[in-house]
Order: C-alpha cells, then structure tokens, then sequence
C-alpha cells in the first residue's frame, strides 16, 4: 500500500481549487521560496515544534525525555533537534498541547477514510480534494495512487504545484488530476534563483508540456503569488503575462494576494522570514492595477 508523509489534511478549504476541498498538504520541497507560507512543508523529515503560547512550563516533557533533547530554561523550552528521536513521549505527556510533530506518514486508505468526512460539503459544492504542500510532486506515487482511489469513488481531484520536477512524476498523473494549479512565480530564471533557491526554466518548460498534452480541455490554472519586492512589480508581471500568451493565450491567471500571516509559523520552527514586517495584504485598488497587466494582453486573469 502507497504511503506519503503530509503536515496536513485540511477540512473546508476555499481557496484550493473549486468549490469547498479537502487539501492534503505533503512534506518536501525542492524550492526555498524566500516567502514560503509553509514553512513546515519544505523538509520531508519529520521535527518536533514547541507552541510557547500554548506552553505551561511543567516541565514534564524535560522529565520524560529520554535523550535529554528537551530543556527548561528561564525564558522557555528548548529543543535539541539533533538529539531528539521522535519518540513522542514529550507529546504524550504535556498537558497543553504544547508539543506536536509537524508530520506524520499516511497511507491511500487513510487519506480516503479522512477525506470522505467531507462528503457532504464536495457534492454541494461541486468540491474534491486537492493535493498541495510543499511539493505534491516530491511524492509523485503517492499522489498518483491516492488521486486514482479517490477517481474511483467519483471524487475530482486538483494538484497545486510549483512544476519544479521530472515530466516523468508529472505525466502519469494526467488520468488523475482533474485539474493542475501551476505557480508561476517570477519571469526572469536568474531573479527566480534568487528567490526560490531553483531556476524557472524547468517549470516552465513542464508547462508548456502540460499545455500542449491538455490543451483545449480547461484544465490548466497559472497562480501568480504576490509578493513585496519579488513577484509584485508591473515589469515582473508583465514578464509573467508575456510568457503566458507565449505558451497559451487561453490560460486562465489567478493572483494570489499576499498573505502576511505566515510570521507566527518562522517564530515557531525558529527561522528567520524576512516578510515579518510586512503587516498587509494589498488593496483592492493595487490588485486591480496587477489584474490589468494581464487583462491588456488578452488573458483571463481573477
């Protein structure tokens, strides 16, 4: 049996694909986007997380522990990731809640018992489930195999991914994903480097493939995210939109406003994020002004 490894499985969620979905989030993530909204996707391996929030300093995650990975300090606990085994024990034992892993391994099954929990709110609302993460196609056969069980019982099903990966995890899963959301992030390969870690030139060649083998059968949606600095600018944008009517002038766009929410999850894993000034969303106003740099050019944009 196909087993994966998520950092979530998401009820009720709106803006993963069409109508209300049930969004399966996979660890591992071959880009290191300087904004990553995900922080807890982006390695596969599995890590203990501390809410100090939620933490009532008992001290008994430090009692049980068996390799002294975790200690009580003055100012909090702190954990010594290296040390840690990931035996649970501290979890089992914190009376607040305050200690979790930010993964856990699941198989097909599984995902279809916890996925048809929402059945109801699918049928309604014309839904399904989506496969997001980090990276969907970092675990290509278990969102193939899992996308298959869930075609069976009628379910649709959607893919959200940056495309940063072989054609060969891609082209099997064109029976079995209904739809493809791509992100296209920056136009320029040495400025998309900069800020994911990867250049763009595989994704988008991925794309082109993609539109050529589904072309014509509405299938394919572009997700611009963004972001201050990096995605957000009229010559970036423009850039994006000109590549696009390149490949396929019928590619529908959607923008992604900037989320500035992610901040609580870098203070939480101990990283920095270098978003953590920024405190808003941009305007109706400004997002009108991005949408019409897609618009003048002919594509459908939202």
């Amino acid at each position: 049996m196909t087993t994966g490894r998520v950092f979530d499985i998401q009820r009720f969620s709106v803006h993963d694909g069409p109508g209300i979905r049930t969004t399966v989030f996979l660890k591992g993530c071959p880009l290191r986007c300087r904004w990553c909204q995900n922080p807890e996707g982006l390695e596969r391996a599995i890590s203990l997380w501390h809410f100090e929030n939620l933490c009532g300093r008992t001290g008994h995650c430090q009692d049980v522990c068996p390799t002294g990975a975790i200690t009580l300090t003055p100012v909090g606990v702190e954990i010594n990731h290296a040390a840690c085994t990931l035996c649970g024990d501290c979890v089992e034992v914190c009376p607040n809640n305050a200690l979790a892993f930010d993964g856990r391994d699941i198989t097909t099954d599984e995902v279809l018992a916890e996925v048809s929990r929402d059945a109801i709110f699918h049928e309604v609302s014309g839904g399904g489930v989506t496969f997001s993460g980090g990276e969907p196609l970092a675990q290509p056969a278990f969102v193939r195999d899992t996308a298959a069980a869930l075609k069976s019982r009628g379910l649709p099903t959607t893919l959200e991914s940056s495309f940063h990966a072989p054609w060969s995890s891609i082209e099997p899963l064109l029976p079995v994903i209904d739809l493809f959301i791509v992100d296209v992030k920056v136009a320029d390969p040495a400025a998309h480097r900069v800020a994911t870690g990867v250049s763009n030139e595989l994704i988008l060649d991925n794309l082109r493939r993609l539109t050529k083998a589904l072309r014509g059968e509405g299938r394919i949606l572009v997700r611009v995210p963004l972001i201050p600095g990096y995605t957000a600018t009229p010559e970036n944008l423009g850039a994006i939109a000109d590549l696009l009517v390149a490949v396929d002038p019928s590619l529908p766009v959607e923008l992604m406003n900037f989320n500035p929410l992610a901040s609580a999850k870098y203070r939480r894993m101990g990283m920095a994020y270098e978003f953590a000034d920024a405190a808003r969303a941009y305007s109706p106003a400004e997002m009108a002004g991005f949408q019409s740099l897609f618009a003048e050019r002919g594509l459908t944009v939202r």
